[in-house]
């Protein structure tokens, strides 16, 4: 039943109209005969609509209504904040009332005619179309009220973004980034990130990484009031998920302690794997035409031989294949170490065992000096870093020194990986039986782009992000393709490759490398000096594969 409050000043047509609305038994009414009775009225009693007539009697003797017609009564209604919604009636001509409900415009007109019937029906509709109507902004705006609680209770950051602003943002959010609220809404989303450069990053992350809601994921840090940074993971449902940027309802999760936690255990992890490395490591010491003078126990056992089938052998044969699966000759491997033996941090070879199964060994080696100052033998240390977690094709595990290769970089683990790992397969299959040398960049390529230029068609340019990133599998046959044209790759370190063809414009004439090292070598050292990328070098005439940081060799990967 929906309750209706009848503003009528007794005009004849009315009067004969009241009864069959009261008939209907869909409304109830309580009639009225002035503005000054239907005020006293609502102060004790709340109605679902009101109906009055526009030109109701000026009522005289109320010290705060004073003449007033059925439009003052609506304005003197709102201004006291009363919400309920009015439906105004007025003659338009003897035979016939116009009825039109004020905030929606809706308007119908009842002629009199004998049968009042079907004209009563069309009020009774209206009535309740504005009754529901506002039951419904009533519901929508509580639903609202309700969901603005819950976000500012939350301890989760959460913002709204459109065509790039923030549109609304709660508080734990301003809180978060130590901000006001009106610091937040209304400005660039840029702007809660240190630079355009990041901001982009994170649109192609939301764009790309999905989780199993399908919400667009990100890891990222918002600059807070004063310059500082906060890491967060954000989790988007956008918009148009091609183009983040259009805008969507963005989750901030603060991960600093996650973060700081994450770093502390990487550490300890990084630690324990030194120990362990060190209480069982491969130790060879052999002369300079690669005759094994002593070996240790532990690699020995490891290459499946007894100490006396090795002492005095050359590792050319025993250990080291004659040639490797690239068809590459290692019997000079011996000369190779004892000129290298100080030059960079690590070697990583293929070696054999016994049994001929392929092992990766990742080495250091320490030259041993005559008095005279001269190498007489050659210390090797070496560790098993063989990626046996998968079937079939054996490859290099990077799980043991990778840590030394990202940190300090914004390369991703999953990118430095998916880059080696094509890197190792061009070393060892070429493409279409010939040797191939290739460069990668990874990280820091805002520096590494204005440190190179063009030198022919970027192969990547204007593609789909997802067909940009160096971790989707499929691109990796298009990658080796390209890594026969001139130029350098340059890679994000979230994986997107950035450009293929780039000539490095570094100066390289300070770069010290080891005889042997080509243009490629030296130029990579260059930029990797002065930019804070990781440099990956394929040889075409050596088949090895040189990893550079900070202008140094890291490591040297001999296939």
């Amino acid at each position: 039943m929906i309750s209706v409050l009848f503003v009528d000043d007794n005009t004849d047509f009315l009067v004969q109209f009241r009864p069959f609305l009261e008939k209907t038994g869909e409304v109830q009414l309580d009639v009225v005969q002035s503005a000054k009775l239907a005020i006293e009225k609502l102060k004790s009693r709340r109605f679902d609509v009101i109906v009055c007539y526009e030109k109701v009697s000026a009522v005289n003797g109320i010290e705060f209504v004073s003449d007033m017609d059925g439009i003052g009564f609506l304005l003197y209604l709102r201004s006291m904040g009363n919400p309920t919604p009015v439906i105004l009636f007025n003659r338009m001509s003897e035979n016939r009332v116009a009825f039109e409900e004020v905030n929606n415009g809706t308007e119908i007109v009842i002629p009199r005619t004998a049968d009042l019937r079907s004209p009563a029906a069309d009020l009774v509709t209206l009535i309740k179309q504005t009754a529901l109507r506002k039951k419904s902004e009533r519901e929508i705006k509580l639903q609202n009220e309700q969901l603005t609680a819950i976000l500012s209770a939350t301890p989760l950051g959460i913002f709204q973004m459109r065509n790039a602003t923030v549109e609304w943002a709660n508080h734990p959010l301003s809180a978060l980034l130590g901000r006001s609220e009106s610091d937040i809404v209304g400005k660039p989303v840029r702007a809660l990130f240190k630079s355009e450069e990041e901001f982009g990053q994170v649109c192609r992350d939301l764009q790309i990484h999905r989780d199993a809601l399908g919400n667009g994921c990100a890891e990222c840090e918002l600059v807070r009031a004063g310059g500082g940074v906060v890491a967060c993971t954000l989790q988007a449902r956008l918009i148009d998920p091609l183009d983040a940027k259009k805008g969507g309802t963005v989750v901030v999760t603060d991960i600093s302690e996650r973060k700081k936690m994450r770093d502390a255990l990487k550490e300890s992890e990084a630690k324990y794997r030194e120990m362990m490395q060190n209480a069982q490591s491969i130790i060879i010491r052999m002369d300079m035409q690669g005759i094994i003078t002593y070996i240790n126990t532990y690699a020995a056992a490891f290459f499946d031989f007894s100490v006396s089938d090795l002492v005095g052998k050359n590792v050319v044969g025993t250990i080291v294949p004659e040639k490797n699966r690239g068809g590459h000759d290692l019997s000079m491997m011996a000369n190779d170490l004892g000129f290298n033996a100080e030059g960079y941090a690590i070697n990583v070879s293929e070696n054999t065992r016994r049994n001929g199964d392929i092992v990766w060994i990742a080495w250091i080696n320490k030259a041993i000096r005559d008095p005279q100052g001269h190498i007489v033998e050659i210390l090797c240390i070496g560790h098993d870093i063989t990626d046996r977690k998968r079937t079939g094709e054996v490859r290099i595990s990077t799980d043991t020194w990778k840590d030394q290769v990202v940190s300090d970089t914004d390369v991703r683990d999953e990118v430095f990986d998916a880059v080696f790992h094509i890197s190792t397969e061009i070393s060892i299959e070429g493409r279409e039986g010939k040797a191939v040398g290739t460069t990668f960049l990874i990280g820091d390529t805002k520096n590494v782009l204005a440190k190179s230029r063009q030198i022919m068609l970027n192969a990547f340019e204007g593609h789909q992000p997802e067909m940009r990133m160096v971790t989707n599998p499929d691109l990796k046959e298009n990658i080796k393709e390209f890594a026969q044209l001139d130029g350098a790759f340059v890679i994000s370190g979230d994986g997107f490759i950035e450009a293929s063809g780039r000539y490095i414009t570094v100066d390289s004439s300070k770069v010290t490398l080891p005889k042997g090292m080509g243009t490629r070598h030296n130029s990579v050292a260059a930029i990797t000096s002065v930019t804070k990328a990781v440099g990956i070098v394929v040889s075409q005439s050596g088949g090895g594969i040189t990893i550079f940081k900070n202008g140094q060799i890291l490591k040297k990967i001999t296939l």
